[in-house]
């Protein structure tokens, strides 16, 4: 991080900022470019990692770059407002975080307790999918244990 007085690095605050945001980013390596998705989810904190859940088709592009390769990075970030500084230029005032993990695909229980993790963030009481429902979609969970996260508030 090039301005270390922006680092985040209280881990409750990290999830606070975490549990704001709606939408992940999850970043994949194809070939000579990059590729990106954003993705709605669900997460989980211990040991000072995180554990993110997402889910999607069984078949297309990410699917296939995720069995190729599991290395995968995750972004997430809030822009509280657009801000005109002192001396006439802009900028924004924001709080973000970035991760590096493994992605893997999860059946079963561990896919139930994902789906739910990630209706409950998307505002839900409850996962109301059907097992026919799980069973026809691609549960994923990215572990991450290299992050870091940074914010430009005052």
């Amino acid at each position: 991080m090039r301005k270390a007085n922006r680092a985040i690095t209280d881990f409750e605050e990290i999830k606070t900022l975490i549990d704001k945001c709606d939408t992940i980013r999850l970043g994949f390596v194809d070939g000579q470019e990059a590729y990106i998705v954003p993705l709605s989810f669900g997460y989980e904190s211990e040991n000072g990692e995180f554990t993110f859940y997402v889910h999607g088709a069984k078949v297309g592009r990410r699917h296939d770059l995720a069995a190729k390769n599991s290395r995968v990075c995750v972004e997430a970030d809030m822009c509280l407002r657009y801000v005109e500084l002192e001396h006439g230029s802009q900028t924004a005032d924001y709080k973000s975080f970035i991760g590096y993990g493994e992605i893997s695909e999860i059946s079963g229980e561990e896919a139930v307790k994902g789906l739910t993790l990630l209706c409950r963030h998307c505002g839900f009481d409850e996962m109301g999918c059907p097992e026919s429902v799980i069973n026809a979609t691609c549960v994923e969970k990215i572990v991450v244990r290299e992050f870091s996260a940074k914010q430009r508030f005052k």
